[in-house]
């Protein structure tokens, strides 16, 4: 955050006791930093944190997809919300987060995960052989294994997505295809029927002899 300074004028050995600040000295604008948690369903607090925000609830305003959230609690730095009904309207279960404290609206919106959100916790081995099985584990994967395909960079294997060998809702594993070097490995999970949107996370995978 920007610090501002005052100038504060003297005239002989008078000291003036009205001092004025600069007309042209820019408001600062709210700022989101972070959201906790994360990966929640409708109905649940979150308490945003950032800063330039008002302490008073009522001069506040938080939207989650342009639904206006109920504040509980305010500070300069954290608003407390229930994330309210439709706050989830898009298919990647993503809430764009935005906040106007009394008539200042945040340049930049933070995003809240809906509680089904795809989400990649790990992704193992880092290193084998080809042919070695790599297992991708998370949660709320689609249990269809044509919802899913599995990226190899720098490898001469066609097709460059791979369906996965198996797929559940909490894992999904693939072989490493004859033709694969060292590169990374990407999970792609489609989220639409026509597979126009998807999530994506990767890893870096050694191929070994």
């Amino acid at each position: 955050m920007r610090n501002f300074s005052f100038v504060f004028l003297l005239s002989g050995l008078a000291l003036f006791s009205g001092c004025s600040k600069s007309k042209d000295q820019p408001t600062p604008l709210p700022d989101i930093d972070s959201i906790a948690p994360m990966n929640v369903p409708v109905g649940t607090t979150v308490v945003v944190s950032g800063t330039n925000f008002s302490s008073t609830p009522a001069n506040n305003q938080l939207t989650f997809n342009g639904v206006p959230a109920v504040i509980s609690n305010a500070s300069s730095t954290q608003l407390t919300a229930i994330v309210p009904a439709g706050a989830f309207t898009d298919e990647l279960r993503a809430a764009e987060v935005r906040v106007t404290s009394e008539g200042r609206r945040s340049v930049s919106p933070a995003y809240l995960r809906g509680d089904n959100f795809p989400e990649v916790t790990s992704i193992e081995p880092s290193s084998g052989p080809v042919g070695t099985i790599i297992t991708i584990r998370g949660r709320n994967f689609n249990k269809d294994l044509n919802s899913s395909a599995i990226l190899f960079f720098n490898s001469s294997a066609l097709p460059p997505n791979r369906t996965p060998l198996f797929a559940s809702s909490v894992s999904i594993q693939i072989a490493v295809p004859t033709g694969t070097g060292t590169g990374d490995v990407c999970l792609m999970t489609y989220v639409t029927p026509d597979k126009s949107k998807y999530l994506s996370d990767c890893s870096t995978f050694t191929v070994t002899p």
